[in-house]
């Protein structure tokens, strides 16, 4: 799978700008650097949730990485591959440590616990079929109780956004870059012993406020009740509502064909939800995400949906030609919301498919 490192891989498709109040944002807020960051400067939601869902969980601190790299891969998206690999280096591994942990996870040669894991979170990530109530209960048999497997679950549709946000994008690739730096290679090192540290930390459970439990898909942020991400959910699906770029309409239709593709109940009833307070009748929103066209579209979501469609499941190198296509008619923050938006459905609408949601 190292080959993943020469998929092709476009351009970026976005425009990089400079922002001097999110560079003190994120010196505030993050734990790190975010080179990235001047490419999401014209949808700012997108990088905090970035930052926030940084987060240390209760019980799988010492699995999610590999989880994170097993989705990655699967994903085939090089951006967050080459993420992973060089912070293990920066943990002090070695490349040829990397390629043995990654045949251990090829033949499944990691203890049974964590295999089962890993597996779960593919199934998760692919949800064609998603994992069901056998996984679960394997789960549970290898000693994962319902907590874990939340933030198991959690931490494969994180992956799942991150993927399609870096790939859908074609994000800038510079792993390698500062792993030829030496000196800088040093430096990074020190800082992220110290975010480490912080990562390993295990977060302590909390319950959500009556406050946290409403709002878009306050379904699926109850589900995840207990764990900190549910409250991290919470603030991004309000920041991605608020965000100005694409009206909350073509959001919520955007959360519809991707729950409708995925084969979401709860998603998609949310969805309806959401249009019928935009006015919109649900025999209509039925004709849409059945065909994906209608009168009462606009030119600007008659391009999208179908587009959002694709981010279900893809082939990088086809859908950033795709990304290229559709950033040709969008303006900067219109593409950017349109990917991020369709990148947080794709993780929200999955959340269901594993978890109990109202």
């Amino acid at each position: 799978m190292k080959a993943l490192l020469d998929v092709e891989w476009l351009e970026p498709l976005v425009e990089a700008r400079e922002d001097s109040e999110l560079q003190s944002w994120l010196r505030r807020n993050a734990p790190s650097d975010y080179p990235h960051a001047p490419y999401l400067a014209d949808c700012p939601w997108m990088l905090h949730a970035d930052v926030f869902l940084d987060e240390s969980y209760i019980h799988i601190n010492d699995i999610a990485g590999l989880i994170y790299m097993t989705v990655s891969r699967d994903n085939s998206c090089r951006f967050c591959y080459g993420a992973v690999r060089f912070l293990l280096r920066l943990q002090g591994m070695s490349e040829a440590q990397i390629d043995g942990l990654e045949r251990e996870i090829d033949t499944a040669a990691l203890e049974p616990r964590v295999n089962k894991a890993l597996d779960f979170a593919r199934r998760v990530s692919r949800s064609n079929p998603p994992p069901g109530d056998d996984d679960k209960r394997a789960l549970r048999d290898a000693g994962y109780g319902d907590t874990a497997i939340k933030e198991i679950a959690f931490q494969a549709v994180d992956a799942v956004f991150h993927n399609r946000m870096a790939t859908l994008l074609a994000l800038p690739l510079g792993a390698s870059e500062l792993l030829n730096d030496k000196g800088l290679f040093a430096a990074l090192r020190e800082e992220f012993a110290r975010l480490w540290a912080k990562l390993m930390t295990p977060a302590t459970p909390e319950r959500l406020t009556d406050e946290l439990k409403t709002g878009p898909y306050s379904n699926v942020v109850v589900a995840l009740d207990g764990i900190v991400q549910a409250r991290i959910l919470r603030r991004v699906l309000d920041e991605a509502w608020a965000s100005p770029n694409l009206p909350t309409r073509t959001k919520a239709l955007i959360f519809g064909v991707i729950a409708r593709g995925l084969g979401s109940a709860p998603a998609e009833r949310e969805a309806y939800r959401l249009l019928a307070a935009e006015g919109w009748a649900a025999d209509r929103v039925d004709a849409i995400l059945a065909h994906l066209a209608a009168p009462e579209l606009d030119q600007l979501e008659a391009r999208i949906l179908p587009y959002v469609r694709e981010t279900i499941w893809y082939q990088a190198p086809a859908a950033q030609r795709r990304s290229r296509e559709l950033r040709a008619w969008l303006g900067n923050g219109q593409f950017l919301e349109t990917v991020g938006t369709a990148a947080l459905a794709n993780m929200v609408c999955r959340i269901p498919l594993v978890l109990d949601v109202a």
